[in-house]
């Protein structure tokens, strides 16, 4: 079968023969360099070179300053504490202020850069086919605008492909930038790096691709046909890109997403041991909850996957019966189902949470007939002081306080005992 959109056959015995259009078009990836630790900063700059980890019972984002201890997305907060003792400052998420500072990126390079397409809450591509100059200048001062304007770090990584720009802007993290279009650098480079450092080839991939394709740039010289049998037309698109070749479009944020899911593969360090699964199914769920919220979406149905050492598939779904994105309750109702399913004489290797049924989320207001009338003029002048204040700074710099209710406990319960 021949593809239209790769150049490529498919499925067939023919001998593959490729003739590469490498492209003219200039891409820039754009990433926020510990994004959540940097807004904790951003709002309390007295955190600035401090150890900050963003946690909810496992950390979810962490400073440079805590990596550098060793500490990393995972890590589990005692861990965190025993790494870094009295260094450590403790945030938990603030999503709502995370989304706001995302947009407010977003819409800064919108009107710097033109049309943009939003990757997550905290990356994003650019064309800068028509931009004038030198590139690296150009990524370099782009870099300082943002500090300054916005106050968030960023890596660019520039190159003729949005694979090669994302894997280019994660070489000289944090605040760094990297461009390169010459074949012959690109080749020695990708001589240089772990074949793992290409996006969305994982562990497992990289085990499929076998013992022989170590470095990107083994997998750069395969032929085109042995990677559509080993990876499929996935794999051939990113061996493309790897080439120049334009063929990757990220999913189009304008177009309503069916479901939303994050799975996370640990071959190396396949597990039965159920508080293990429990920290990477946080993330899995910290990662796509994360992401539903940016785009103003709330799910009725979660989903929960395990998949065992033997590739066998395990899920349990809950329709929560209306539109939801209540964090305790989700985070409950995952807790139920991997009750549910864990088997202890099972050893794992991947994890998954899926969003599905997804819809527009408008949270719902107080009905006044349920809150006292002074209490409601009360709210009123506090609102109508917020308003005045959100019009001169930034929306989030000052908020109405509340009382947090106690948390769902995120601890699995000793029905999980391992021995």
């Amino acid at each position: 079968m021949w593809d239209t959109r790769s150049g490529l056959w498919f499925c067939t015995k023919i001998p593959l023969i490729m003739i590469f259009h490498t492209s003219t078009r200039i891409f820039a990836h754009i990433d926020c360099n510990s994004f959540y630790a940097s807004c904790e900063v951003l709002r309390d700059p007295s955190l600035k070179g401090k150890c900050v980890c963003v946690w909810d019972q496992i950390v979810i984002a962490a400073s440079y300053e805590a990596k550098k201890y060793g500490v990393k997305t995972g890590t589990p907060l005692w861990e965190a504490e025993r790494m870094l003792g009295k260094k450590l400052v403790k945030r938990i998420p603030d999503h709502s202020w995370y989304r706001q500072v995302s947009e407010r990126l977003m819409q800064y390079l919108t009107a710097k850069l033109g049309k943009i397409e939003v990757f997550s809450i905290d990356e994003l591509f650019a064309e800068l086919t028509n931009i004038s100059g030198r590139y690296d200048d150009f990524a370099e001062s782009l870099k300082e605008e943002i500090y300054h304007d916005i106050g968030i770090s960023v890596s660019i990584g520039i190159s003729n492909t949005r694979i090669r720009a994302k894997m280019f802007g994660d070489l000289y993290k944090p605040y760094g930038s990297y461009v390169d279009f010459n074949v012959e650098s690109i080749e020695w480079l990708f001589r240089t790096l772990a074949v793992t450092e290409v996006p969305y080839i994982a562990r497992g991939n990289s085990e499929r691709l076998g013992s022989t394709v170590k470095t990107v740039y083994d997998f750069y010289a395969m032929e085109g046909r042995r990677v559509s049998e080993i990876l499929g037309r996935n794999g051939v698109i990113l061996w493309l890109e790897l080439h120049g070749v334009d063929s990757w479009v990220p999913h189009d944020t304008e177009k309503k997403r069916k479901s939303i899911a994050c799975t996370r593969s640990f071959n190396h360090e396949m597990s039965s041991n159920p508080h293990f699964l429990w920290r990477q199914i946080l993330m899995n769920f910290e990662r796509a909850y994360d992401t539903m919220l940016s785009e103003k979406q709330g799910a009725r149905v979660i989903w929960l996957l395990l998949r065992t050492k033997e590739f066998t598939y395990q899920t349990r779904a809950i329709d929560m019966g209306e539109t939801n994105i209540d964090k305790s309750r989700m985070v409950t109702l995952l807790r139920e189902m991997l009750l549910s399913i864990f088997d202890k004489n099972c050893i794992y290797r991947t994890t998954g949470v899926t969003f599905s049924e997804l819809s527009p989320f408008t949270p719902k207001q107080l009905s006044v007939f349920d809150i006292d009338d002074r209490v409601q003029v009360k709210n009123e002048k506090i609102s109508n002081a917020l308003t005045k204040l959100k019009e001169r700074f930034w929306e989030n710099v000052v908020h109405q306080g509340f009382i947090r209710e106690s948390k769902v406990s995120r601890e699995l319960p000793t029905i999980f005992e391992v021995g």
